[in-house]
């Protein structure tokens, strides 16, 4: 059997792992497009602000592929596609079979289109060559903008803080974090923000960077100029699906895939990233670009190509980050749509919870009776530890005084062990 696998990151090395598992004698090509073996791309971050060093990246050294009879191509990238004759070309004109094709090639940076976006000093924070050319240019006490205040954006400032520069970050709305916090959530995260050194400017944009040969500038919407060494944009990501974008795979955002991660295309799976699977809160298909959920769908899609009957159970949205002195926990669906005139009535309730004098906020959303979204924001090592019990419970109904002790930030170990086992 002649397996391809397209992305070389956290996906499609689990997939690779699989199916070396299940079948010790057939063939797989793993594609790259970076020139490197298997790295904690979610270290990135921490490198950049010198958390990390270069080496402790990686993942698997490139002796790993030797060993486990994985022919690589790396720095190279899948051009194009022939379903019929089940063929990959690569970018260098070479065509590859495959029985098996899975495709993990992840997300892309996206960028912003204003004046000056090309001048050098702009980047997207990515990958190891984005970390590396940003701190090869910044140094301690250079002005640095982060445009954008999600995740993204967060490690991105978290990162530049690191290395030493003067941080501030534009948000175009008007709070940040927020596909994963309210507004009482978000000021507790802006205040952890800024005790840590970043000026945050909220209900601004980015209209132009300014600069002679390099990003000297940034004019926001407002009339300001922030002067700039580096500009990072951290504006989120977009599934790299265009292998397959002439193929009826193609899903609402990503590539849409069935509870095996099977693709509509015969013989082609997708996973990690780029892929629509199913969302055990929002009871529907969603692209949940996560570290964890990329590398349980390459495991179950790898298996599969190797001739298992896995089903993927669902993924979850779920976030953890520590801003300075405060942590921040969320999973499920946070932020519940709003009804409107095709649907003036919804089946979510809303329980939050906040105390200033404690640092301490949280919250749960309900569909019916049953827990579908936690959000926990408190002092850094204080214990959201809880929340991450709490999230094997989405989709299960929990008793009011559980959930009551929760949002009061008193929920006891004696109640955590009550908790039902079907959980587990």
């Amino acid at each position: 059997m002649r397996y391809v696998v397209i992305g070389n990151s956290a996906a499609g090395v689990s997939a690779a792992r699989a199916i070396r598992a299940a079948d010790p004698d057939g063939s797989i090509s793993i594609i790259g497009e970076e020139p490197y073996p298997y790295y904690g791309r979610v270290l990135t971050s921490y490198y950049l602000g010198g958390r990390v060093n270069r080496e402790a990246l990686f993942l698997a050294e490139e002796d790993w592929y030797r060993r486990e009879r994985v022919e690589a191509y790396l720095g190279v990238k899948a051009w194009g596609l022939d379903v019929d004759r089940r063929e990959v070309l690569l970018e260098d004109g070479r065509w590859l079979p495959y029985d098996r094709l899975l495709v993990a090639t992840g997300a892309r940076p996206q960028m912003i289109d204003v004046p000056g976006k090309d001048l050098p000093g702009v980047f997207p924070l990515r990958t190891l060559d984005h970390a590396q050319a940003i701190r090869a240019l910044i140094r301690p006490g250079d002005p640095a903008v982060v445009v954008g205040g999600g995740l993204v954006g967060v490690k991105a400032a978290e990162g530049l803080l690191g290395a030493g520069a003067k941080v501030t970050m534009v948000v175009s709305s008007p709070q940040v974090l927020s596909q994963i916090l309210d507004a009482e959530g978000a000021e507790m995260a802006q205040a952890a923000l800024e005790r840590e050194g970043v000026q945050v400017l909220l209900g601004d944009d980015v209209v132009a960077i300014e600069g002679t040969g390099r990003a000297e500038r940034v004019i926001l919407r407002s009339g300001k100029a922030l002067a700039a060494k580096v500009v990072v944009v951290g504006k989120g990501v977009q599934p790299n699906r265009d292998i397959l974008l002439a193929t009826e795979a193609i899903g609402r955002r990503g590539i849409a895939v069935n509870q095996f991660l099977e693709t509509a295309v015969p013989a082609v799976y997708a996973a990690g990233d780029v892929a629509e699977t199913w969302d055990r809160a929002w009871q529907a298909s969603r692209v949940n670009a996560l570290w964890g959920n990329a590398v349980e769908q390459g495991r179950i899609a790898g298996a599969n190509m190797a001739g298992a009957s896995l089903s993927y159970p669902g993924s979850l949205a779920m976030n953890s980050l520590v801003l300075g002195d405060l942590g921040i926990i969320t999973g499920g669906m946070v932020r519940p749509p709003q009804p409107d005139q095709s649907q003036p009535e919804l089946p979510y309730r809303v329980l939050s919870r906040k105390d200033s004098r404690r640092q301490l906020y949280r919250k749960v959303v309900l569909r019916g009776n049953q827990l579908v979204g936690v959000a926990a924001v408190g002092p850094r090592g204080e214990s959201p530890a809880g929340v991450g019990t709490l999230l094997k419970y989405i989709g299960k109904e929990l008793g009011s005084p559980l959930l009551e002790a929760f949002l009061l930030g008193r929920l006891s170990i004696a109640q955590w062990l009550r908790l039902p086992a079907w959980a587990d």
